[in-house]
């Protein structure tokens, strides 16, 4: 574990690439935060889908309550976070970023090795997508606003229509 540490910080000092080993969903591979329920059994929204789904972590219920007040409003804003090394100034299309500041955190310590700080932005819950694997990570992908009349009947009130 210790040698792939060493050349995971070898390969970050090399590249100056932080992002990460493989890429963060976006429009075309994840489920927005505003229904998830394409990463995500029907049953997520459900009284039990907390249980069901949580990642057993002590800020769990901080991130699924942020998911579930987003349920069906796509321009809702929500505050991302990001953790980075100390030379990164901003968050960019396609970061992994989190909507749990201390899962945030927790990456900075492990991931970075403790040299990192914590970038954050506010954004519409249409720019954010999952793929599933965790209530806390979503990749960020900016979304034009499209006025209401022009969504189809299933962004009006996902979990009522199909599309």
């Amino acid at each position: 574990m210790k040698l792939l540490l060493e050349n995971w910080k070898t390969y970050i000092n090399e590249s100056e690439d932080y992002r990460g080993q493989h890429g963060a969903p976006d429009k075309d591979s994840g489920s927005p935060l505003w229904n998830v329920e394409g990463a995500y059994p029907k049953d997520f929204y459900s009284s039990q889908g907390f249980n069901y789904y949580r990642p057993y972590e002590d800020y769990d219920m901080e991130s699924y309550s942020i998911i579930k007040a987003c349920y069906g409003r796509r321009d809702k804003l929500v505050k991302i976070y990001r953790a980075v090394p100390k030379d990164i100034s901003q968050i960019n299309v396609g970061d992994w970023v989190t909507i749990s500041r201390q899962y945030a955190v927790d990456h900075g310590k492990s991931a970075l090795n403790g040299k990192y700080k914590i970038l954050s932005k506010t954004v519409p819950a249409r720019d954010l997508f999952t793929s599933g694997d965790s209530f806390h990570e979503w990749g960020y992908d900016p979304q034009p606003y499209t006025n209401r009349s022009e969504r189809e009947p299933w962004e009006k009130w996902p979990g009522k229509k199909s599309p």
